[in-house]
């Protein structure tokens, strides 16, 4: 997300609209993350990209403007995205703190005393979130255009390597009999594994929607079938991607990506099982060829 999307009235539903106070010039900067910061010397705690949220219990009533001048180059130095100070101690952001942040260009928001710092906390991780789903969803958009022409050929592995990485999940690609084909690291303890397959069949012989929820070893788990049938009905025979954690507290948006994914990792068993079935039929063909002709064996009449 951007800076200037902080400012607007839809940014925080319910509570007065944060005010710019300086840096007008740099709303375009991304924010990656918020962080509550009242330590005097914040560096280390500070991470490029970060919007710097601050109740000024450093500050103290006869510092010098040297104080503030020194808070916010050391954040400048860490990569600061933005500055959002309260007003709650003060009853308005002071006057050294505004120059400090025009003099080293760091844009400064007031948050008054309605707004609490957790909401734009929450605000700032729910955008991020939102924005990596979106991203993902790009990759693996693209993902599927190359496998439908059988140009990439990353595998399951590849695909789940992606959504792990970038949603910050565990999950595994398990055969009907519990085997795991691909995954995170470590594996699947394989009783686990063996549990959650039959439970997976038990669900699609029921016909229950998917995904299938479940618990093993008090650990939730969402199963969503990778269907390979010509029908996409269930079948004995299909996959399933096992991914630790509970569906239910998703929005649709990622439990669609996720069901997105099962469908290219069906296109990447099928590709893989078709160049089996091509490898065993040229295999034959050779053997044939290589059988004597005529039932006799070498030099027979």
């Amino acid at each position: 997300m951007r800076l200037r999307d902080l400012l607007s009235s839809e940014a925080l539903p319910g509570l007065p609209e944060l005010r710019l106070l300086g840096g007008g010039g740099h709303l375009d900067r991304p924010v990656l993350a918020a962080v509550t910061i009242d330590l005097p010397d914040p560096g280390r705690f500070v991470s490029p990209g970060d919007l710097v949220l601050s109740g000024l219990a450093w500050r103290r009533k006869d510092a010098g403007a040297g104080q503030c001048d020194a808070f916010v180059r050391v954040l400048v130095e860490a990569g600061c995205a933005a500055l959002g100070a309260g007003e709650a101690k003060f009853g308005h952001v002071p006057a050294d703190l505004v120059e400090a942040c025009d003099r080293h260009g760091l844009p400064l928001l007031a948050v008054g005393v309605e707004v609490p710092f957790t909401a734009v906390t929450e605000y700032v991780a729910r955008s991020r979130a939102g924005a990596r789903v979106g991203n993902l969803a790009a990759l693996v958009d693209r993902h599927r255009r190359f496998t439908a022409d059988r140009q990439a050929g990353a595998g399951a592995d590849a695909l789940l390597e992606l959504m792990l990485a970038e949603l910050d999940l565990r999950a595994y690609i398990l055969s009907p009999t519990g085997r795991q084909i691909a995954g995170a690291r470590p594996p699947l303890p394989e009783k686990t594994a063996s549990a959650l397959a039959g439970r997976f069949l038990a669900a699609e012989r029921a016909g229950g929607p998917a995904p299938h929820r479940t618990v093993a070893r008090s650990t939730a788990y969402s199963l969503f079938p990778v269907r390979t049938g010509p029908d996409a009905g269930a079948a004995p025979t299909d996959w399933l991607i096992a991914v630790e954690a509970d569906c239910a507290d998703w929005g649709r948006e990622r439990v669609d990506l996720v069901e997105r994914l099962a469908r290219l990792v069906a296109v990447e068993r099928s590709g893989r099982d078709t160049d089996r079935t091509a490898r065993r039929s040229t295999a034959g063909r050779l053997l044939a060829l290589l059988e004597p002709h005529g039932g006799g064996g070498p030099g027979g009449g």
